[in-house]
């Protein structure tokens, strides 16, 4: 059992979140949040082996095999590697993997990707300690209320210049880890502290098409465990890292932050019930319009040819990220060109995984149609941001005619979430991308998925 010691009741804010996070049970945990939390893993685990063969992954391997221990008990997701290390290393190229495709999940409030650092890092460590499925999914909700906290305290004027999910991440992952070693409030606190003071996520790599993004997710996991780990063995950390006077707040927010959100609510509304999936292969600041564009399309009897120009009206996050990209010279930076994302889904029909390759960089049609898409600032769009991401596109045809669609929530969203029938359909086409064609293997991951609470352990999970 963890130490079911309390900070005090009229402590920080951050001490009152340290405290529910180590006290957390998985009795106290109604079954919806719980359902969610088994869907968001296996989507994670389609993502990993989706990107396990990306240059920046098989990097990051053989840095894990050159420092890491190769007898750890923590597994490598992409079986092909075959050697198993500590958590720090097997989180470290799991969580890279599964962020690549850029198909893991968005939380809309926070502006980050929850799955890809907290999956990886839970599951090593419990790999790593012998966690039964009940503690890994519990230890999961702990990492997405932390982190996803943390990033809607820091707000969007911090997403303007860090990644909030290697800076959120980090610290949600400390708490997922701590509530694994079964951490007292105090220790948990200390993690996250410790976590807080590593923070660090910058965009310059999008000007680039350079690897930073998986090395966010990734070091986002290896930090955060070094937190947790070091917490347990009495590395004190930061008591107040978020709203201290040289900490987080001040430090990495250049406008205001949002201090309600650390602590209001717990146990009351769980942030992982209010992430969404991402049902399109690209950057989350397209969905809405890729959503309105096939919409309108579908409505008026448009066709890709016919289209003269598309503007994409959207709030200033999206211009602020999508427009770091410029052209889009690789397949991974295409996705963050929102005329190259809205040209794939207008000749495609949609904007799934297989649907951007090297082939399509050099189409000259998808260039074209790019160089006809303009975006602009919407006041009442950017007003919505980010508890609600939204869009609207105006086409204008080639013979003058004017169509307008807005759509207010984008497929995956929680008001529109994936079926589970969408997701397996999701997690076998991710596989399949990844290489791996053992159907009757992802059968069982997906099956064992499924019954998560009823695991023993969680080895295993391996394509």
């Amino acid at each position: 059992m963890a130490s079911t010691s309390k900070l005090p009741a009229g402590g920080t804010r951050t001490e009152r979140l340290a405290s529910w996070a180590a006290n957390l049970r998985y009795t106290d945990i109604p079954q919806d949040v719980v359902a969610k939390t088994k869907d968001f893993f296996l989507d994670t685990l389609g993502c990993t082996i989706a990107g396990r063969h990306h240059p920046a992954v098989i990097a990051m391997s053989r840095f894990a095999m050159q420092m890491g221990p190769s007898n750890g008990k923590s597994e490598l997701i992409d079986g092909d590697l075959k050697f198993t290390t500590s958590p720090a290393f097997a989180s470290l190229v799991n969580a890279a993997s599964s962020h690549v495709v850029e198909q893991d999940d968005l939380h809309n409030s926070s502006i980050m990707h929850p799955a890809t650092v907290i999956y990886p890092a839970a599951l090593a460590v419990a790999q790593d300690v012998q966690a039964s499925g009940e503690d890994f999914i519990t230890a999961c909700i702990v990492g997405y209320e932390v982190g996803c906290r943390v990033g809607e305290f820091l707000g969007k004027s911090h997403y303007e210049r860090f990644h909030t999910t290697a800076t959120g991440g980090v610290i949600g992952v400390a708490a997922a880890v701590a509530h694994l070693l079964k951490l007292d409030a105090e220790q948990t606190l200390s993690a996250i502290g410790t976590a807080g003071t590593q923070a660090a996520g910058l965009w310059q790599f999008l000007m680039d098409a350079t690897h930073s993004k998986q090395v966010h997710t990734g070091k986002a996991c290896f930090d955060g465990i070094f937190a947790a780990y070091s917490a347990r063995d009495g590395l004190l950390g930061p008591r107040d890292i978020l709203e201290g006077p040289r900490a987080m707040g001040i430090a990495l927010v250049p406008g205001s932050t949002n201090p309600e959100a650390i602590d209001q609510n717990l146990g009351k509304d769980y942030e992982v019930t209010r992430s969404s999936f991402k049902w399109h292969a690209s950057c989350r600041h397209t969905h809405p319009s890729v959503d309105a564009l096939s919409s309108l399309m579908k409505k008026n009897g448009v066709a890709f040819e016919d289209i003269e120009s598309v503007v994409a009206r959207t709030y200033q996050a999206a211009l602020n990220v999508l427009g770091l990209s410029g052209r889009g010279e690789t397949v991974h930076q295409s996705k963050f060109s929102m005329g190259f994302v809205l040209a794939v889904a207008a000749k495609k029909g949609q904007a799934m995984i297989t649907d951007f390759t090297e082939d399509d960089l050099k189409d000259s049609s998808l260039r074209q149609f790019q160089n006809r898409v303009t975006m602009e600032l919407d006041p009442v769009i950017e007003s919505k941001f980010p508890e609600s991401w939204q869009g609207t596109v105006i086409v204008t045809t080639k013979s003058g005619q004017k169509f307008t669609e807005t759509v207010e929530f984008a497929k995956g969203d929680p008001e529109l979430p994936l079926t589970r029938e969408e997701i397996e359909r999701k997690t076998r086409a991710l596989a399949t991308y990844g290489g791996f064609t053992d159907t009757g293997k992802v059968d069982q991951l997906i099956r064992r998925a499924w019954n998560l609470e009823n695991e023993k352990n969680l080895n295993g999970f391996i394509f």
